[in-house]
């Protein structure tokens, strides 16, 4: 349940000599709505198991509004976001990781690219790519935030999600130009982090939390 708690808030400003009243609308949840919130939170796990499943338009969209209103420094939104259903696109990906893997040792599940059937993105049906602004300075703690929009968006619409690492630098490898360029990702821009989604076909455990890493200085 959705407690609304209006603030009549009149605000005296003097912009060429007319006055302008600003009603504030502040949203606290409680109940149900705010046990969600939270369960949402603690409940998200990293998903390395896909069902074949696509995730449906009227989901992206909701993922995708939840992304773009993530905050971003000066409201720049110095970031392009791609959401890849193209099977051969996200195939061409997967094999330009391992033609880069060859010969290489990688930690996780990449370590895993010499077996049969290995895909960087565990066989998720969509693949994104969040990209940012070459030499903006917060750039990437922005794609950061959007990144966390989207993995909770995901997961409260019942979908699975998993930041994938390893393959970024590879994404922003000279030769692998022409894949950016296909997805229309501009110039000025590279990759920052990539994001597995789609139906999860496990639930995993929680891994250990450290709570003494986090402290309160009075």
């Amino acid at each position: 349940m959705k407690k609304y708690l209006y603030l009549g808030i009149t605000l005296s400003v003097l912009l060429s000599s007319c006055t302008q009243e600003t009603k504030v609308e502040q949203v606290v949840y409680e109940g149900s709505a705010k046990e969600a919130i939270i369960d949402n939170l603690l409940s998200r796990r990293a998903i390395r198991k896909f069902t074949d499943q696509q995730v449906s338009q009227d989901q992206l969209d909701t993922i995708m509004k939840a992304t773009i209103y993530a905050p971003s420094a000066l409201n720049k939104q110095a970031w392009e976001i791609r959401f890849i259903q193209n099977p051969k696109i996200i195939a061409e990906i997967n094999q330009r990781f391992l033609t880069f893997a060859q010969g290489k040792e990688f930690q996780g599940s990449a370590a895993k690219y010499r077996e049969p059937g290995f895909s960087i993105s565990h066989h998720a049906p969509t693949f994104v790519v969040i990209a940012t602004e070459k030499g903006a300075a917060h750039a990437r703690l922005d794609a950061g935030i959007a990144l966390q929009n989207i993995l909770l968006s995901s997961h409260a619409l019942g979908l699975g999600t998993c930041p994938l690492g390893t393959i970024v630098p590879i994404l922003n490898l000279p030769e692998n130009a022409d894949l950016l360029r296909l997805i229309n990702i501009p110039e000025d821009y590279e990759v920052t982090i990539n994001v597995a989604l789609g139906y999860p076909a496990e639930s995993p455990t929680a891994p250990v939390r450290y709570s003494d890493k986090v402290k309160v200085i009075r």
